[in-house]
């Protein structure tokens, strides 16, 4: 992955350093990244790229000197998180780049900045995509056109328990799929003394809670949790309504589907046992995150990228996923001395790692398309 000499990957990492520190410093809430996006847009316009809105977000090209579409995404939104980090260019508003994603942007700038003045051998578009933490960033720049022509997709994600500058993935569920929903539950109020008078939302809901964890968790591979329960109004009254907000998380495509009658069966035989009403409403899906093995190994040859084990947090990279060869690596940002998980308030970095971000942009731009130098082989 040597393409870029010493002094060029100093002053790009030393442009990433400065630009990530602008980002790090007015970190924004997903779907309203206004300043950042305005930030993003100017560096490349600088650059002599043409830019394009989709709401926050933003898309570009570098033109290659051969031919071909490849794709590098970077997410640029924060979180509701007061930084405790006491960084000299720390955010004082009560939101913070937590996740990293002003690292991404950074690194995917510097690439951007590198492909202005030698083009790449593939066009390589360049999205910069907004609301990754909340719901729909990415589905929306796909509505936009952001993927349109392009054959494959990458991105990189700073990873706190990976070792500072090593690159890590795997061939299947990087990250899982999530659902989440809600859970109404109509009962008849009565008094505890006359349970015959009533119907007990409560006891369904509870009964709701640990038997949707024992019935979609028993297969492997799924998480069901209910984080949040509201019911009743009194001790000696029984309660005529509830209120359950959980969280679905599977690795495989088809047990959503499977989990989705599953849980609607419940609620129909509870329902019945209970003499109670459900309602199901489901608030956000998101597909797992499936790397393409192709991409994979792509990957791996130009970063070295060992295996990490998926877990069972989101990525809504996924959806990109979804409709082409992608490959979502990690990049080790641990060291001695930065140890604080994802979306902590004290969550930082050794910026030098950025250095391997944009080398790996970099090689991508100039590496063969899956398509034509590594057939489908599983």
């Amino acid at each position: 992955m040597d393409i870029l000499s010493a002094q060029e990957i100093g002053e790009l990492l030393g442009y990433a350093v400065r630009m990530r520190r602008v980002l790090h410093a007015c970190p924004e809430l997903s779907g309203k990244e206004l300043r950042t996006s305005a930030i993003l847009r100017r560096e490349l316009e600088s650059m002599g790229y043409s830019v394009r809105g989709i709401h926050t977000g933003l898309v570009t090209e570098a033109r290659g000197r051969e031919g071909g579409t490849i794709a590098l995404r970077a997410d640029f939104d924060a979180l509701p998180v007061t930084e405790k980090t006491g960084l000299p260019f720390a955010a004082d508003c009560g939101r913070m780049h937590a996740c990293g994603h002003d690292a991404h942007s950074a690194m995917l700038l510097a690439a951007a900045k590198r492909f202005s003045y030698r083009p790449p051998a593939r066009n390589v578009r360049l999205v910069f995509q907004f609301g990754e933490e909340g719901e729909g960033g990415a589905a929306t720049m796909i509505e936009g056109g952001a993927t349109n022509g392009a054959e494959e997709i990458y991105a990189f994600h700073l990873c706190p328990e990976l070792e500072k500058g090593r690159f890590a993935t795997n061939s299947s569920a990087l990250f899982a799929g999530v659902m989440e929903f809600d859970v109404d539950i109509a009962g008849r109020s009565s008094h505890c003394a006359a349970p015959e008078q009533g119907a007990d939302a409560l006891a369904a809901a509870a009964c709701f809670v640990t038997e949707s964890k024992r019935m979609l968790e028993e297969r492997g591979g799924c998480l069901m949790h209910t984080g949040k329960a509201a019911a009743g109004n009194a001790r000696n009254i029984i309660a005529a309504d509830a209120h359950l907000e959980c969280s679905f998380r599977y690795r495989e495509r088809d047990a959503l589907v499977r989990a989705r009658e599953e849980l609607n069966g419940l609620c129909v035989s509870l329902g019945e046992k209970y003499g109670v009403v459900f309602s199901l409403t489901v608030r956000a899906v998101y597909p797992p995150l499936v790397n393409d093995p192709r991409c994979v190994r792509k990957i791996r040859a130009l970063t070295g990228a060992g295996h990490m084990d998926g877990r069972y947090t989101a990525e809504d990279f996924a959806f990109y996923a979804e409709i082409m060869p992608a490959c979502m690596c990690w990049l080790g940002v641990r060291d001695g001395t930065h140890t604080s998980p994802l979306h902590s308030d004290t969550f930082d970095f050794d910026e030098n790692v950025m250095a391997e971000g944009i080398k790996a942009f970099v090689a991508l731009g100039d590496a063969d398309l899956i398509s034509a130098a590594m057939p489908h082989k599983e």
